[in-house]
Order: structure tokens, then C-alpha cells, then sequence
């Protein structure tokens, strides 16, 4: 299996609107692409996470699944999304 996180600090409060929208963009890629596991968006509990408040877990079949999806066209638009809403973003990527 091959997870990968990633953590976002935004540049405002997400709204429940981005939210909802982001929840329903990982669902579709999920349903698309062969070799997700799991794909989720998380809300950070954690009050020391400083401004890191949201996350992506997504675990793969393997790498190579994980590759696909990196260069995936139903990628594109929750990256776009992502991009636009967030000021800082962490990925960590590992063999599990």
C-alpha cells in the first residue's frame, strides 16, 4: 500500500460550500481511478497543528497507483481548487 498526505493551510476559513465541493471532487476521483483505496478530506482537531486546519489521506495499491493519479485529467480540478484557496500545503508520501 502507498498512502499520501497532504496538509493545507488556507488563506481564509474554508467555507461549508469549498468544503462540500472538495468532499464531492475526491468522491468522483475515487469512483474514476482504479487503485484509490481510500481518499479523504479531513478537518484538523488538533490545536497544534498551527495553521495546517484540513488534509488529504489518500491510500493506493502502490506507487504506480498513486502516479496515475498525480497525472489523472479528474485530478486536475481539485488541484485548481486547492490551489486557489490554500497559502501553504505539506505532502508526505511513503510506503505503508
Amino acid at each position: 500500500m502507498f498512502r499520501h498526505i497532504v496538509m493545507l493551510s488556507f488563506n481564509n476559513p474554508l467555507t461549508g460550500r469549498d468544503h462540500e465541493e472538495i468532499v464531492g471532487m475526491c468522491q468522483t476521483i475515487k469512483d474514476e481511478l482504479p487503485g484509490i483505496l481510500e481518499l479523504r478530506f479531513a478537518t484538523n482537531a488538533s490545536d497544534r497543528a498551527h495553521s495546517y486546519t484540513h488534509a488529504f489521506v489518500a491510500d493506493f495499491v502502490d506507487a504506480a497507483a498513486h502516479d496515475q493519479y498525480q497525472q489523472a485529467p479528474v485530478h486536475v480540478p481539485l488541484k485548481q481548487k486547492v490551489a486557489a484557496l490554500s497559502r501553504q500545503l505539506i505532502v508526505l508520501d511513503y510506503e505503508a
